[in-house]
């Protein structure tokens, strides 16, 4: 006989649905949304009565939608299913990701052959979500179509999407709900204040952890002086190539690129380099020799180094700030790495309990809050970088991470730190209230 210590679960704030199907047996259910995993995750708690019903126990593979206050957040796919029982009842954890989990996992273009000519950042993005029945939202301006996108076709799709997507300035993420959004961070605000203590957060968590001080992203070009037409004609007499002066060091900046960040809250040499696996469109104009990097790099390790001054230990490397109107370079690259490195580093997650906001809102990702914490020195403007929704039994609550506003922001200046919160943004954000 099922258990009598088993009931069906009627909660009527959140709706769990597999393959259509109402699930009815579930304790606790989450829904993350986070600006840095391009899927929303869930998660459900099941306890299913032993010997099981008709249909009770899941299956990977099945569909999945999630309800919050009769409202859809998420469709996806069960992944994973973890149980444990005895003979009275089952537990069964029951895990996956919205409909964009697919470009996180598969291969970019399977078919081959790796490449697109002359395709603006939507085409792009829009060609390798198509097959997994993705759409695709542009909210910004995604800049100028790109000569070349090349990559291997072992990429994983989402690679191909951040790779490209930074070079355009633009925030990449998931409705939840099967679109993939081109947007820029931080382009409304929630409708209520954070504040702790004495007002509506019941607790928060923080991590602090170090950071790196020199942010390399490397590249590489074309070169400027290679030929339209073939080296060697038979209509060519024979002889020397005449050396041009100059020419080693042009070719090196057109073809060997690189973007540098120097973040200043770090207090030693902790350098880090990325690849941006994709031609730079940098002009050699723009870029800088190797020589150039070396220099940037033996001034940040006079920073707190043994043996050197006062003077020369303050001595920082210069992070140029980029100008409006400018193309995103290299250095744009890196100064967002230093960012959302920076963010990563200093996390702060604060618990309402509650799911809705004042104004009956669900609290949502990519939002600008005003954060009051006494406790850790927060007075200002953040960035809701992920909402945790939870549901269990009859209680409810929200986790909400937020970080300094220019986290995910690829076109801020690279040298402003904000201080306890402040805002970097432009005077063309939506007002303080403004949805």
């Amino acid at each position: 006989m099922p258990s009598e210590n088993i009931t069906v679960h009627r909660n009527r704030v959140a709706a769990l649905y597999l393959d259509g199907k109402v699930c009815r047996y579930w304790e606790t259910l989450e829904v993350s949304m986070d600006l840095g995993s391009l899927a929303g995750i869930w998660k459900a708690e099941l306890k299913l009565p032993v010997p099981l019903p008709a249909g009770a126990m899941p299956c990977v593979g099945q569909s999945v939608r999630v309800d919050i206050h009769n409202q859809t957040v998420l469709r996806g796919w069960l992944e994973e299913i973890n149980s444990r029982g005895d003979e009275d009842s089952l537990s069964v954890t029951v895990s996956g990701r919205d409909l964009a989990g697919d470009l996180v996992d598969c291969a970019a273009q399977a078919e081959g052959p790796g490449r697109m000519d002359r395709v603006k950042l939507e085409a792009v993005v829009g060609g390798l979500a198509k097959p997994f029945g993705l759409s695709v939202q542009r909210v910004v301006d995604t800049g100028e179509p790109f000569e070349v996108v090349a990559f291997d076709t072992s990429s994983r799709a989402i690679d191909v999407i951040e790779q490209q997507s930074r070079q355009r300035g633009v925030l990449v993420t998931s409705d939840g709900l099967g679109s993939i959004l081109l947007t820029s961070p931080g382009r409304t605000r929630a409708d209520e204040d954070l504040i702790f203590p004495g007002g509506n957060v019941q607790k928060v968590d923080a991590r602090l952890t170090q950071r790196f001080s020199d942010h390399i992203v490397k590249a590489q070009g074309r070169s400027r002086q290679r030929g339209t037409k073939a080296p060697l004609s038979p209509n060519l007499a024979a002889g020397s190539l005449a050396r041009i002066t100059g020419m080693g060091t042009y070719e090196e900046r057109a073809v060997c690129q690189f973007g540098y960040c120097h973040d200043s809250g770090v207090g030693r040499y902790r350098p880090r380099v990325y690849l941006a696996r994709t031609s730079s469109e940098q002009t050699p104009q723009q870029s800088r020799s190797g020589k150039e990097l070396a220099l940037l790099l033996q001034q940040s390790q006079r920073v707190r180094r043994p043996g050197y001054s006062q003077a020369q230990a303050t001595t920082r490397p210069e992070t140029a700030a980029r100008q409006d109107g400018q193309p995103y370079s290299l250095d744009d690259q890196a100064a967002w790495r230093m960012r959302t490195s920076r963010a990563g580093a200093t996390a702060y997650v604060y618990t309402v309990p509650r799911l809705r906001t004042a104004a009956s809102d669900l609290w949502r990702p990519n939002q600008i809050v005003h954060v009051k914490d006494a406790v850790y020195g927060l007075d200002g403007d953040m960035l809701i970088s992920g909402v945790t929704w939870s549901v269990s039994g009859s209680e409810e609550s929200t986790r909400i991470s937020v970080v300094p506003p220019d986290a995910y922001d690829l076109t801020g200046a690279a040298d402003h730190i904000p201080q306890h919160g402040q805002s970097v943004r432009r005077s063309g954000m939506a007002g303080r209230h403004g949805k």
